[in-house]
């Protein structure tokens, strides 16, 4: 049965991983109880997300992550990264690894994001994607990058873009697979200092387009709850948050109705913080 599940786990990957990577989509607990809204949103998980989100990020920080997509073991994914805040920009290193032992999509990215001004911030990073199959399937790679921007219109409300392989670079293969283009405009709106709201419609040049959706609310100091819901595929998502000094921890939990739940922790670690203005 083991064996079966691992076959079956290839030929599906096989067929689909060349249409939307795993990996590409948003990371961090707090993108994954919004909703997987990510592209208007800050922090430390924009190194994975979109990498004009952490421009302004001022603490030496190091995160992980591990997401468990319905239950299984062989769909899981985890994440790590580091951010290093400088006044020329601060750069980002980040890698994440999809899958199991028989099949794993890994990717591993350098990026460096900037403020110019004090409402718009820019980022671009560089990735090496490797696809890795057992037995006599062929393994996959290629460089490829990604282009963010976020404008701040007000206190209240940020506009954020983003874009995956802009230039439909192709995996090194007999074939040149070609690897998705991604795209994302979204917005976050702070209501007040206690509730955001958050939206963002993700074009994947492979599929339908996604529309997603998230709410964010502090309950108490540094304590958050967060909901939401992706229309296309559909999911529901929930989790809960605590900033507590020099670390962060967020919790989540999504819900498809016909394949059950998918669940997440993510950690980030700040040493210390520095005056990047």
């Amino acid at each position: 049965m083991k064996r079966l599940f691992t076959i079956g786990l290839i030929i599906f990957f096989s067929i689909h991983q060349l249409k939307a990577l795993e990996l590409i989509q948003p990371r961090g607990g707090r993108s994954n109880s919004l909703g997987k809204c990510s592209v208007a949103l800050s922090g430390f998980w924009s190194l994975h997300n979109n990498p004009a989100g952490f421009a302004s990020y001022q603490n030496l920080s190091f995160g992980i992550s591990y997401e468990n997509k319905f239950l299984l073991k062989e769909l899981s994914t985890k994440n790590t990264g580091i951010i290093l805040p400088y006044k020329m920009g601060n750069i980002g290193i980040s890698y994440s690894q999809f899958g199991y032992g028989n099949y794993n999509e890994n990717i591993l990215g350098l990026g460096i994001a900037k403020r110019l001004g004090q409402n718009l911030n820019i980022g671009i990073k560089l990735y090496y994607i490797f696809i890795k199959f057992s037995g006599d399937y062929n393994n996959k790679s290629a460089p490829t990058f990604d282009i963010g921007i976020q404008y701040k219109i007000n206190e209240s409300l940020s506009l954020g873009a983003y874009i995956f392989n802009p230039i439909c670079i192709k995996f090194k293969t007999l074939n040149k697979d070609k690897i998705p283009i991604i795209m994302r405009l979204g917005f976050s709106y702070l209501v007040n200092n206690d509730f955001l709201i958050t939206g963002e419609i993700e074009e994947n040049f492979a599929h339908n387009f996604s529309y997603r959706f998230g709410l964010e609310y502090e309950i108490y100091k540094d304590l958050f709850i967060r909901s939401g819901f992706q229309f296309k595929p559909d999911i529901f998502t929930f989790g809960i948050g605590y900033d507590y000094k020099h670390f962060m921890i967020d919790i989540s939990a999504q819900m498809n109705q016909i394949l059950g739940v998918s669940l997440g922790c993510s950690l980030i670690f700040k040493i210390n913080k520095r005056n990047i203005n």
